[in-house]
């Protein structure tokens, strides 16, 4: 399961508390008398520098944030909020609740609580993404403001992670079978308009196609690529695909890098012959452009015969001739 969990930080408090204990992380070894054995030794396992990025929520009002903190899965991924901005982000490594700890790095709030529910942070690193852009991706109105700790729901979790690509480390591999299962027999509910969002069935895609492996090859360029760098792209269109071609993960896709070949496929300047030649527009007549695209594409590629269909489509429909 896909999950994102939002954490605003704007006040003076959270910024203090991001500088202090995520920007700098908190030395294991210094705090070790107010950690019980088994998590500090569980901690030193994850962070064997024994340096822990850490963070936590107060119990909130009738304790809600405690409710939310619950519901947070290991591997989730957590979004730093501030100044109309998602700045930064991190991985849930391990969850604990302590509040002698929370009171030695943090202190008490004006109410006298204190940030007790906790979790360590693992791939922590900077975003630059306006509230403008999340909203767009997770199907939020344009004007909404994220306020409160809280935990997206799986689709919005998705749809947001597919839209910046930042699986990452985070994907589980292998993938579990039933997640894909379910993931098909579920397009035509999960099939809701989210703007410039991909959608669900792009993550059994690109499951289908990397095979469990962190890299590929580029169909297109044939170079091998972290799987960060590659696109699980539709040979065909998919706003043109019908309900049984998108179902069709066998055949429907192909990577392609994105050093180009990508772009280059999309806009319809290559394109591949039922032969499985690479055919190259002549309308893109920039020298350095053209220069370039001769440089990485190659001259063939080896496509399945239940392939040819779906790149005919490509080929009559947005190939530049």
């Amino acid at each position: 399961m896909v999950q994102i969990v939002l954490q605003p930080s704007a006040d003076a408090y959270a910024r203090a508390h991001y500088e202090d204990t995520i920007h700098r992380p908190v030395e294991l070894s210094s705090v070790r008398s107010k950690i019980e054995p088994q998590t500090f030794k569980h901690l030193k396992s994850l962070f064997p520098n024994g340096k822990v990025p850490m963070w936590g929520v107060t119990p909130g009002k009738t304790g809600g944030n405690q409710s939310k903190w619950e519901k947070v899965e290991l591997g989730a991924l957590v979004l730093f909020s501030a100044d109309s901005k998602i700045y930064g982000c991190g991985v849930v490594a391990a969850k604990f609740h302590n509040k002698a700890l929370a009171k030695h790095l943090w202190d008490v709030d004006p109410s006298g609580a204190t940030w007790e529910w906790m979790y360590a942070l693992a791939e922590v690193r900077s975003l630059d993404i306006s509230y403008r852009d999340f909203n767009k991706a997770a199907g939020y109105k344009v004007k909404y403001v994220i306020r409160g700790f809280n935990v997206l729901d799986e689709a919005k979790s998705q749809a947001f992670m597919d839209t910046f690509d930042l699986h990452g480390k985070r994907l589980e591999w292998p993938p579990n079978p039933q997640d894909v299962k379910r993931a098909i027999k579920e397009f035509d509910e999960l099939d809701r308009k989210f703007q410039a969002v991909q959608r669900v069935e792009q993550s059994a895609l690109r499951e289908h196609l990397l095979q469990g492996s962190k890299s590929g090859d580029c169909l297109l360029c044939g170079r091998t690529f972290h799987a960060h760098f590659l696109v699980a792209a539709h040979i065909k269109k998919r706003s043109e695909c019908t309900d049984s071609q998108k179902r069709d993960l066998r055949n429907i896709g192909m990577l392609n890098c994105k050093f180009g070949c990508d772009e280059l496929y999309e806009r319809g300047y290559i394109s591949v012959d039922g032969s499985g030649k690479v055919v190259k527009s002549t309308k893109l007549t920039s020298p350095i452009e053209k220069k370039y695209m001769d440089s990485i594409v190659r001259a063939s590629v080896h496509i399945l015969s239940a392939q040819k269909p779906y790149f005919a489509w490509h080929f009559q429909n947005q190939f530049k001739l």
